[in-house]
């Protein structure tokens, strides 16, 4: 359904203030700092440290399709979901000409953090983001999305069989869209506390408790897809994309 009419049910916004695990020190706020280009990761050595599951750069010739390709680190296989989408590569970064589809890998667990930057190309018109917790028929996941709506929003959402939203954050630009960022990193961790937060270039944003329903349906072996989400397709990318656990 259109981003207005899924806008019009929006619950209660929940916003926290905090620093993401692992994110840059010098991160000053949630719209106006892109992040920073990641060329390679190291894994954790400490057990307070999350461990990198697999990432990606998105690096490759333009138009080579992404679908069945393995990340750069982690060995995993991307899929798109639900099938008949189509992910490639542009400008060293991945673009889908498919309106509401993700491209995925198996995180290997229902906790954990997919982050990645996620460029607007100019558009003044978005939406996008990250899924998490995603089935393989593509008919249950969560996704975090960065859109034009309500001068900027974060917005947190459900889906099975129709759309709910969980929390939203607006008025991320209050100067108009248009002083939205190029580019934002983000961040949406579905944690063993069952709580979805959101987070753009490391500060908490936007979070929600998930519902004793949401967590039987989404918090088990059958929803570990994740990775980047557009509800939209006008020339939207993403980069620098990893998978971190816890």
């Amino acid at each position: 359904m259109p981003s207005a009419t899924r806008l019009a049910t929006l619950a209660t916004l929940v916003v926290s203030l905090g620093m993401l695990p692992g994110s840059p020190a010098g991160a000053a706020g949630a719209g106006g700092v892109s992040g920073a280009s990641l060329s390679a990761f190291n894994f954790a050595a400490t057990t307070d440290a999350p461990a990198v599951v697999a990432w990606e750069n998105f690096n490759g010739v333009d138009g080579t399709s992404l679908n069945g390709t393995v990340t750069d680190g982690g060995a995993k296989t991307w899929a798109v979901n639900p099938t008949g989408g189509a992910w490639t590569i542009q400008s060293n970064a991945a673009r889908s000409t498919s309106a509401n589809t993700s491209l995925v890998i198996d995180g290997g667990s229902a906790n954990g953090s997919g982050v990645a930057t996620l460029v607007r190309n100019g558009a003044t018109t978005f939406d996008m983001g990250l899924t998490i917790n995603r089935n393989a028929a593509g008919t249950q996941f969560l996704t975090a999305e960065w859109t034009n709506a309500s001068n900027g929003s974060l917005q947190l959402w459900s889906f099975n069989s129709s759309w709910t939203a969980l929390a939203s954050v607006t008025n991320l630009y209050p100067g108009g869209i248009a002083t939205a960022p190029a580019s934002i990193t983000l961040a949406l961790t579905s944690s063993s506390a069952n709580v979805l937060t959101a987070f753009i270039n490391g500060v908490s944003v936007v979070s929600t408790t998930l519902s004793a329903t949401n967590i039987t349906t989404f918090k088990n072996a059958t929803h570990q897809l994740v990775g980047p989400y557009q509800w939209t397709s006008n020339g939207l990318g993403w980069d620098n994309f990893h998978f971190d656990n816890p």
